[in-house]
This record gives C-alpha cells, structure tokens and sequence, in this order.
C-alpha cells in the first residue's frame, strides 16, 4: 500500500511540467522545406547556418502550441493536422541564448543568462551606472522565420505537401573601435560593459522587450595597430528618451592591475553593424609591479657538519 501511495505522489509531481500535445494519425504529414535568407545582414556578421531548428506550430485562433518539430538547416518532414496555424522556426543550441514560454506565441521569449559572480564584482566595483540591471552575456545570433500556413486536408494518394519558411536574425551587432591609446603596451587583457540594453526578445511578437540590462563582450587588445576594437550583440538599444547608453571598459595591466574607463555613447548607437568610435584619450599607466609570483632564492651557503658513523 505504501508503495502505491509512494508511487502516485511521484506522479502528482511530475504533472504541472508535463506538456501535452495532440496525437494525429501518420498519414497527416507535410514536409516543411526551410530556407535561410542569407541575406547581407547574415553575410556581414559572418553567421554560420546552424545545424537544427525548432518548428513550432501555434493554432490561428488560440496562438498556444499544437505541435513542435526537430528539423535540419534544410528542413525535414512534420506531423500536423489539417488547419490553419502560425508556423515560428528558430534556431536551436545556440552557446547562449536561451528560449522560455513556447507555449503561446505571446510568451515565447529569448534571453542569455547573467554573467559569472568575478566578472559582476568588477563591473560593479568601478561603475556606477545600471547598477541594479542585470548583466548578461550578450546573444549569439538567432535565425527566426514566422509564416502563416494553412495545411490541407490530403486525399487520395497526396500524402506530403511543401512549406518554406525565410529565417533572419533578430539580433543587432555593434562594433568598437578605439584609437586614442597610449600606453597600450602594458595592457594584457581588456573586457567592456554596455549598459541600456534589452535584456531580451519576443520571437513570436518580433521585438524587443521593456527590461534594461547590461551587457558583457570581449575586448581585443592589438599592440601592432595600437588599437581596441570589439564586437558585441544586442536583442536592441532602448529607445525611452531618459535613458542614456553608456560603455565601461575595464582593462588590465601586465602588473595585475586594473583600469576603468566609462564613456556616454548614445548619441553614437544608431544603426546596427555601425561602428562606434570612441575618440577620447586614454592613458594608461606603466605598471609599478609585475603583478605575478616571483620567488626569490637566497645564495647557497655551505655548512659543515661532522656525521658520526659507527
């Protein structure tokens, strides 16, 4: 008895994360044919095809989830019933972003995760702008394609029909460039913050949402060009005329220590793939120490010791 008991509050449990989809019969399939625009904004962002999407299809009149499908970069065959449904392909696996809410075409959400506690401490021990927006990786690029289909009924000996879906990116890229350097050559590593931001984006609505955050991105520091350049990618700039975009960059010295720079660029956010220039000068010092351990070994000074033997 006990073990029934047992048992059926296991169930209990697992019911409220259980989906449920509906069941059709083998002979309702389509094949869906997905082809990516590869369009110039994919070209200029160098963004690879990746191997798998979701095929999600939502019902005309509800927006909920009916059904969802595994496909390749090319497409790949689907079980639905006839009807009329609003078809959302994105990408699937990417390193960062993350989907939530695929139950309705209202809440399907993208968005990264916050960043590691050590990179946090930093921003948040120089900086005092967005101190109480989260801070996030920033979103790898994410193929979305919506289309509104309607799916026959089959007769006869028509088992399959063709649907094509065009995927873009929803993401916005940004890129940096700082030239007014000098001291460059005591920088071993640099990272950068950019504040007012959207923390994350409604596939199935197509924009942006509401929720500021700040993003995290690599810098890269090259000596022979004397230069800071970097790249980063946002679900979108805020657009709410009180607030202000700022970019923070930490950098660290071949002594351990570090350099912060923050600098007011939302005059300068305007268009995606623009390039930002940052025309203020920055010195940075000549480090005092080496920052590292240096153990030092005294000169060997020799004893003599009578040793007894026998």
């Amino acid at each position: 008895m006990r073990k029934a008991v047992t048992s059926m509050a296991a169930l209990l449990l697992l019911l409220p994360s259980c989906r449920f989809m509906p069941i059709y019969e083998k002979d309702k399939s389509v094949k869906l044919e997905l082809a990516l625009d590869l369009s110039s904004d994919l070209e200029d962002n160098a963004i690879a095809v990746p191997e798998h999407f979701m095929a999600n299809f939502y019902g005309w009149e509800t927006g909920m989830l009916s059904n969802t499908h595994f496909v390749g970069s090319e497409g790949g065959d689907v079980t639905i019933a006839p009807g009329t449904y609003t078809l959302l392909v994105y990408t699937f696996g990417t390193e960062y972003v993350q989907i939530r809410g695929e139950s309705s075409l209202e809440t399907i959400e993208a968005f990264t995760s916050d960043i590691t506690a050590s990179k946090m401490k930093s921003y948040r021990r120089f900086s005092t702008k967005a101190l109480d927006d989260p801070i996030v990786y920033m979103p790898d690029h994410l193929l979305v394609a919506k289309e509104e289909v309607t799916v026959q009924e089959f007769t006869g000996e028509i088992r399959a029909a063709s649907l094509h879906a065009d995927a873009s990116t929803v993401v916005q890229t940004f890129s940096f460039e700082m030239t007014q350097l000098t001291g460059l050559e005591y920088v071993e590593s640099a990272e950068a913050f950019v504040t007012n931001q959207s923390r994350s984006y409604f596939i199935g609505r197509g924009e942006a949402s509401d929720e500021p955050c700040t993003i995290w991105f690599p810098v890269e520091v090259n000596r022979e060009k004397g230069t800071l350049t970097a790249v980063f990618n946002t679900f979108g700039v805020r657009t709410d005329k009180e607030s202000e975009t700022y970019v923070h960059f930490i950098m660290r010295d071949t002594g351990g220590d570090e350099h912060n720079y923050s600098m007011d660029i939302t005059e300068k956010v305007v268009a995606p793939r623009h390039v930002i220039e940052i025309e203020e000068e920055i010195d940075i010092p000549e480090p005092e120490g080496t920052g590292g351990f240096s153990p030092a070994v005294n000169p060997w000074q020799g004893e003599e010791i009578d040793v007894p033997i026998g």
